[in-house]
């Protein structure tokens, strides 16, 4: 036990640390950056995470994905898989052999060259979104203003659009503008709706207009088949994604093998005959960033292992001057009484001191940081777990012990008598 507890050497550590504040600020710098980084990191790792998971639990998570094609790496492997387009009548089928089916629901995109849409003295090229009666709610996608499509605006293939949020805006259009006729690459189209600001889909480019088209606020929604001479209905079909709604108290992977099985009935799939479609849950969404989480959330360990390691180096090489300064002080210290565990405490304390107040620094400077960018980039703000919190302070603080043992050990040994003769 260190005579007179620890007070004293506390108090001692934190005169010397005030007395020489700007060396004590850039010795802990590397601290500082690497704590900021690692904050900075799993921020937005985890806004990311939480942006898709959003999406993910609006949708449902009984939400499957069907497409005719298959992976390239399924060719790859030298399968043989025989392509066959996926219509309508298969899937009314497939409702027929899986009741479990609530909600089947198509949705097309197309980018025809020339869908330019024309209105208020502006011209646009867009891309046309086709969906269902049953679209719009699917992809979590509110209107702000006007109707949705209906089952007759389907069947009659009526020429009526919905638009997003911005591209509405950028053709002149205001929740005022409903019933408003304009062309989309010459045809007239009724507008009957805008949908609610959605936000930029993070990663995506944003240099040029048609970089909005990634985000529902640049698209514009049609009945399926309608403006049917801006597109080749075959090429349409082909690029058909179906959303197929299960019921939620079916639990996900026996859902996943019942629909499967019913598609290679419906296909006329025997045997070992390859997959020739592909049937996904939104739940790989949420595998992909998990992935892409954990390998973040590694590299910033491997990051904040080398900050810390230099930034320790750091606290070594400045205490070794501290030492080397003080070294009357410490005879001094000894000559009155101070033992040798007082003067190991008070450089201890010291370099874990600076650690600590390093990693304070660069946890605020981390989390205003983190907080900043995930606003602009994710537009989402995600929490910072804290167990990384607790890392980004306890972490620098046994660096601090660590590489603090060394000088405090030299100070400690050093002899009374010689110290008090050195100049």
């Amino acid at each position: 036990m260190i005579r007179g507890g620890w007070g004293e050497p506390l108090r001692a550590a934190g005169r010397s640390l005030w007395a020489h504040r700007l060396r004590s600020v850039l010795t802990a710098l590397g601290i500082i950056i690497g704590v900021a980084s690692v904050v900075i990191v799993v921020q937005l790792s985890k806004s990311l995470e939480g942006r898709i998971m959003e999406d993910v639990n609006r949708q449902g998570s009984h939400t499957f994905f069907l497409t005719p094609y298959v992976p390239l790496s399924l060719y790859q492997r030298g399968a043989r898989v025989r392509f066959q387009p996926l219509d309508r009548e298969q899937v009314r089928e497939l409702r027929e052999l899986a009741p479990e089916i609530r909600v089947a629901s198509s949705e097309t995109w197309i980018l025809p060259d020339d869908a330019m849409a024309k209105a208020n003295g502006t011209a646009l090229r867009v891309v046309l979104r086709m969906v269902d009666e049953h679209g719009l709610d699917l992809a979590n996608l509110e209107l702000q203003a006007g109707r949705d499509f209906t089952v007759t605006d389907r069947t009659l293939r009526a020429p009526v659009v919905i638009l997003g949020e911005k591209i509405a805006q950028d053709l002149g259009f205001s929740p005022a503008s409903i019933g408003r006729s304009f062309t989309i690459g010459g045809q007239t189209a009724e507008l009957i709706g805008i949908l609610k600001r959605q936000g930029e889909v993070p990663f995506m480019p944003r240099q040029d207009q048609d970089s909005a088209m990634y985000s529902p606020d640049g698209q514009v929604f049609i009945p399926q088949g309608s403006f049917k001479a801006l597109y080749s209905p075959a090429m349409a079909d082909l690029s058909t994604t179906w959303r197929l709604q299960v019921e939620p108290a079916l639990p996900l992977a026996e859902a996943e093998a019942r629909l499967r099985l019913a598609l290679r009935r419906v296909r006329g799939l025997q045997g070992d005959d390859a997959d020739n479609f592909t049937l996904t849950t939104n739940r790989k969404e949420v595998e992909m960033v998990e992935k892409l989480t954990g390998t973040l959330l590694a590299a910033s360990a491997a990051m904040v292992s080398v900050s810390l390691l230099v930034g320790g180096v750091g606290v070594m090489n400045i205490m070794l001057v501290s030492v080397q300064e003080r070294t009357r002080e410490i005879g001094l210290r000894r000559a009155i009484g101070a033992r040798r565990k007082d003067i190991l405490a008070q450089f201890l304390i010291e370099a874990a001191a600076l650690c600590l107040a390093g990693g304070l620094l660069g946890l605020g400077l981390g989390a205003g940081l983190g907080t900043l960018l995930s606003r602009l980039v994710m537009h989402h703000v995600g929490a910072v777990p804290y167990w990384s919190l607790a890392a980004a302070l306890l972490a620098p603080m046994a660096m601090g012990l660590a590489f603090g043992v060394y000088p405090a050990r030299k100070a400690a040994k050093l002899d009374p008598i010689e110290s008090l003769r050195y100049e």
